[in-house]
C-alpha cells in the first residue's frame, strides 16, 4: 500500500466524544489534508480514548498525524510534513508567507482572551479589533484575494479555522463586536472567500460544536 493510504489523524471529539470537535489547528491539517487530495482516516478522540501509544509517547498532544512509521504532532509541523511529502498541488511559498504569518499570529489570542471573559471588557475588544485592523491593512496590500496573492499559501489555511471561529463565537455570545469587525471591508470580504473555499469548508464541523467548545472554555 502506498502512503497515500495508511495515514490517520486523531483529534479532538465533539461533544458526543466520537464526532469531529471543535479544533481549529486540526481544521487547518485537515483542510492541507483536503487540499493535497489525499485519503486520511479522521480518528476524533477524547481524553480517555485516546490510544495508549498517543499517551505515552506524544503526551497525548493532538491533532497527531501517524502515517506508516511517521508520527508527528504539532500542526504546523504535520502541515510542512504533509507538504514536503505530498508537494502538489502545490500551496504559493516563499519568505513573504512567513512574514505574513509573524504579521497576523496575534488575531487568535486576542479572540481567544476575548471570547474566554464572559464579563464584557472593553479592553479585550479594543485589542481584538486592533489585530482585525492589522489583518486588514494586511489583506489590503496583498495583491490578491488571499494573504499573498491570488494563490492559496498555507498562511491562509491556517487562519481560516480561526476565523471560522471568530465569527461563530461573536455571533453567539457578542454580536455588537462582530457588527465592529464586519466594518473591515477587506477582512470581511477575505472572510467570505475563506470560509466558501472547498478545502476548508468540506472538513468543518457545526457552529454548535464551536459554541460548545468555547462555552466550556468560558465557564473554567
Amino acid at each position: 500500500t502506498s502512503t497515500r493510504d495508511n495515514m490517520e489523524l486523531y483529534i479532538k471529539a465533539g461533544p458526543d466524544g466520537q464526532s469531529v470537535g471543535d479544533c481549529p489547528f486540526a481544521h487547518f491539517v485537515r483542510a492541507v489534508i483536503a487540499y493535497k487530495g489525499l485519503q486520511c482516516k479522521v480518528i476524533p478522540c477524547t481524553q480517555e480514548t485516546k490510544p495508549a501509544w498517543l499517551v505515552a509517547d506524544h503526551a497525548g498532544k493532538m491533532p497527531c498525524l501517524k502515517n506508516n512509521q511517521d508520527i508527528i504532532t504539532e500542526s504546523s509541523d504535520i502541515a510542512l510534513y504533509l507538504d514536503k511529502t505530498f508537494p502538489q498541488p502545490a500551496f504559493f511559498s516563499g519568505p513573504e508567507v512567513d512574514q505574513i504569518s509573524s504579521k497576523i499570529a496575534g488575531t487568535f489570542p486576542a479572540l481567544a482572551k476575548f471570547v474566554k471573559s464572559v464579563e464584557f471588557q472593553p479592553e479585550l475588544e479594543q485589542k481584538l479589533l486592533a489585530e482585525i485592523e492589522n489583518l486588514d491593512r494586511v489583506l489590503a496590500t496583498s495583491g490578491g484575494k488571499y494573504l499573498c496573492c491570488d494563490t492559496l499559501s498555507m498562511a491562509d489555511l491556517s487562519l481560516a479555522p480561526k476565523l471560522f471561529h471568530l465569527k461563530t463565537t461573536l455571533t453567539a455570545f457578542s454580536p455588537t463586536t462582530l457588527e465592529k469587525v464586519m466594518k473591515f471591508e477587506n477582512f470581511s470580504k477575505y472572510l467570505d472567500t475563506i470560509l466558501s473555499q472547498d478545502c476548508i469548508s468540506s472538513c468543518s464541523y457545526p457552529s454548535e460544536v464551536v459554541v460548545w467548545g468555547w462555552t466550556q472554555a468560558r465557564n473554567k
